[in-house]
C-alpha cells in the first residue's frame, strides 16, 4: 500500500490544477474527494475501516499529489451498505486508475480499501521494446497488440470497445456457434488471448485480453437477463459498462 502511495512522487512532478467540488461532509463522495483530491485530510484515521486502518499514518493520495494532477471520479457500485468509486488521475498525458471501496456502519461511511491494477514492470518493458521495433513478426505483432490493451487505461478500453464493437461481436458470435477456426482468427484480430463462459455468470461471455497470475482484464458481452459478477475487493475490482451490454472488467 505504501508503494501505491509513493509512486506519485516519481510520476507526478510538474504541477497542474486540480478541480474539485463541494460534497456533504461524511458522504461517500466527500470521502473520495478528501482522500484523492484534497491536499490535507487531517482526520482521515476516523474515516478508515478494514485494511485501511493499517495505513492511518500514511499520506493519502491527495496529500501525495499536493495539487499536482487532475483528478476525476464517479461511482461504479451503489449497494445498501457499500459503494465503489473509480478514480482517474491524469498528469501530463499519464493516466492512473484507482478503485476506492467504501462501507457504511452505524450510519457512518468509511474507506476500507483502495486498489490499483498495477502490473509487474517487465510487462511494460516488453511492450515498450516491441513498440520500438520497425518490423514485427505476426506473433510479435499480436503480442504487442495484446500488451497495449493489457496496460491500457479504463478510458482507453472504453474507446477500444466502441471502435471495435463489430469485430468483438463477430468473435462472440463465432464462440456461441462454436466455430473454432473463426474464433482463433477473431481472437488474434482483436488482440485478446481467450474467450470463455463461466457457469457462475449465465448469459455472459468473457473475452480475456490477458492474464498474469490473478490479474486479468478483458471485456464481457451479456444478454439482457445475464447475471454479472459483483464488484469486490478480492476479485472483480472493476466492472463498468462501455456500450449497452458490453463491459470492461479487471480482477486481481
Amino acid at each position: 500500500m505504501k508503494t501505491l502511495f509513493k509512486i506519485f512522487s516519481f510520476f507526478l512532478i510538474i504541477s497542474c490544477q486540480t478541480f474539485s467540488q463541494q460534497y456533504s461532509p461524511g458522504s461517500p463522495e466527500w470521502l473520495v474527494d478528501m482522500f484523492f483530491v484534497k491536499s490535507s485530510f487531517s482526520e482521515k484515521a476516523n474515516y478508515y475501516s478494514g485494511e485501511m486502518l493499517n495505513f492511518a499514518n500514511d499520506k493519502t493520495i491527495g496529500e501525495e499529489l499536493a495539487g499536482k494532477a487532475n483528478v476525476s471520479f464517479h461511482q461504479i457500485k451503489n449497494a445498501e451498505l457499500e459503494a465503489v468509486y473509480k478514480i482517474e488521475v491524469v498528469h501530463n498525458e499519464k493516466v492512473i486508475d484507482f478503485y476506492c471501496f467504501l462501507s457504511e456502519h452505524d450510519d457512518k461511511w468509511t474507506i476500507n480499501a483502495v486498489r490499483r491494477f498495477l502490473l509487474p514492470s517487465f510487462i511494460y518493458t516488453v511492450r515498450d521494446s516491441l513498440s520500438h521495433l520497425s518490423t514485427l513478426s505476426s506473433k510479435d505483432s499480436t503480442l504487442f497488440h495484446t500488451l497495449k490493451l493489457f496496460t491500457a487505461s479504463d478510458e482507453e478500453l472504453m474507446i477500444y470497445i466502441d471502435t471495435n464493437l463489430k469485430n468483438l461481436k463477430e468473435l462472440v458470435s463465432a464462440f456461441n456457434e462454436n466455430i473454432k477456426d473463426k474464433i482463433d482468427k477473431s481472437i488474434a484480430q482483436v488482440g485478446c488471448n481467450a474467450i470463455y463462459a463461466d457457469a457462475k455468470y449465465p448469459g455472459c461471455v468473457f473475452i480475456q485480453i490477458h492474464r498474469f497470475e490473478n490479474m486479468e482484464c478483458g471485456f464481457i458481452s451479456k444478454t439482457e437477463s445475464a447475471s454479472l459478477p459483483d464488484i469486490s475487493i478480492k476479485d472483480y475490482i472493476y466492472l463498468e459498462e462501455a456500450v449497452p451490454n458490453w463491459y470492461i472488467y479487471r480482477t486481481m
